[in-house]
């Protein structure tokens, strides 16, 4: 048996049960999943990475790749930190392969930024590029995929 519903702030949520006849909620706002048993057991994955990169870089980077996923592997951001002594250079941080860009911070207006739950995905083996001034650190939360 699957019913699924929705309620006014638009939690989806899907009853089912198991092949032995258990009953089970999953609820999911879209970025967190939560399942919840019969027995009342509350099973939440919510949206953090399970690696994490982190390195300063002294001097300014021009495009230089920083993190490659394992071979056939894609890396998917969920967080990013970064921060910086200088107001000339803005930091950028894109897929290698695509360009795409998932982190931007205009440094004339902020020294350091938080982007949490970002969601990009890079293509297999593509790698993740900084583009940046000097004296700037930067941390990634990732996984792959």
């Amino acid at each position: 048996m699957v019913i699924i519903t929705q309620d006014e702030d638009h939690i989806a949520r899907l009853i089912y049960t198991d092949t032995a006849g258990r009953l089970y909620t999953l609820l999911s706002d879209g970025t967190t999943t939560a399942t919840v048993t019969e027995e009342g057991w509350l099973n939440v994955k919510t949206h953090t990475p399970d690696k994490c990169f982190a390195a300063d870089y002294a001097g300014a980077q021009a495009a230089a790749v920083i993190l490659t996923p394992t071979a056939g592997k894609k890396i998917e951001v969920i967080s990013v930190y970064a921060s910086t002594e200088t107001s000339t250079t803005d930091i950028t941080l894109a897929f290698g392969t695509s360009g795409d860009i998932f982190f931007k911070l205009y440094t004339t207006n902020k020294a350091d930024a938080t982007g949490n739950v970002i969601c990009a995905t890079g293509a297999i083996d593509e790698t993740i590029k900084l583009t940046c001034g000097a004296g700037t650190f930067v941390s990634i939360g990732y996984n792959e995929s």
